[in-house]
C-alpha cells in the first residue's frame, strides 16, 4: 500500500467511523500499519465532519486529510438532561450520543424536529456551507502541504457554480451509497444498519490507499 508511511486524519460518518461494532475501512487500514486519526462520528452532520477536520488539524500535522461527505439534512444536538429524556431516549432510530452531542439525522419523530425541518431547515444554505468550508480547507492543505481527497457518501445537489468553485477540491464523483447498494457487496447487507458490509469496506479500503 502507497499510503503506510504517511500520518492520516479522517473524518465521516458511519460509513467511515471507525468507533462502532461493524469494521470499516478506517479500521481495515489502520491493521495494515497506517497512522489514523479518526474525528469523525457515527450519523454525524457534514458540519461536524468538517469542523472537527478543521479543529484537529489546527493542533496537529498531518500529511493526508480524507473527509468523507454524509448527507444533507442531519441535525447534531448538544444533550442536557432534559434534552435526553425528552428527545433522545424515546427515538426508536436515533437514541444514541457521541460526545454529549445527539446525531438526530433525519430522525423527526419528535414534533420539534418535524416543526425544524418544516420552518426552518434551509438546505441551500447548509450546502453552501458545505461549499464555503471545503474550499478553505482546500486552500489551507495547499498552502501547508497537505493531500485532501474529499469522498461523496451520499448525493448532495451541487448547483453549477457551486461545482465550478470547488475545481481545485479532489473531490471524487462516486457517491458512496449508491456504489454499494449496486455492487456484488450489497447481497451481504445487513439491513438492520446502513453502514456497509465488511466486503465493501475492504474494497473501499484498497480503492483510498491507493489514490
Amino acid at each position: 500500500m502507497s499510503q503506510l508511511n504517511k500520518k492520516f486524519l479522517i473524518s465521516g460518518c458511519g460509513i467511515s467511523w471507525s468507533g462502532q461494532e461493524r469494521r470499516t475501512w478506517v479500521n481495515i487500514l489502520r491493521a495494515a500499519g497506517v497512522k489514523i486519526t479518526d474525528v469523525g462520528g457515527p450519523a454525524v452532520s457534514n458540519q461536524w465532519i468538517l469542523n472537527k477536520t478543521i479543529l484537529e488539524l489546527l493542533n496537529n500535522r498531518y500529511d493526508t486529510v480524507v473527509i468523507q461527505l454524509t448527507s444533507i439534512g442531519k441535525l447534531d444536538v448538544e444533550v442536557t438532561d432534559e434534552r435526553m429524556t425528552e428527545l433522545v431516549q424515546p427515538d426508536p432510530i436515533r437514541n444514541f450520543v457521541h460526545k454529549n452531542v445527539w446525531p438526530s439525522s433525519v430522525s423527526d419523530i419528535h414534533p420539534s424536529k418535524q416543526l425544524y425541518n418544516k420552518w426552518l431547515y434551509s438546505p441551500s444554505l447548509e450546502i453552501e456551507d458545505v461549499v464555503v468550508k471545503l474550499r478553505l480547507l482546500n486552500a489551507w492543505c495547499i498552502q501547508n502541504q497537505i493531500d485532501l481527497y474529499v469522498y461523496q457518501g451520499y448525493e448532495i445537489a451541487w448547483s453549477t457554480d457551486q461545482i465550478q468553485l470547488m475545481s481545485s477540491v479532489k473531490l471524487d464523483n462516486t457517491i458512496l451509497h449508491y456504489e454499494y447498494i449496486n455492487s456484488e457487496h450489497y447481497k451481504y447487507h445487513d439491513h438492520t444498519n446502513t453502514v456497509p458490509c465488511l466486503s465493501y469496506q475492504f474494497a473501499l479500503a484498497h480503492k483510498i490507499a491507493t489514490m
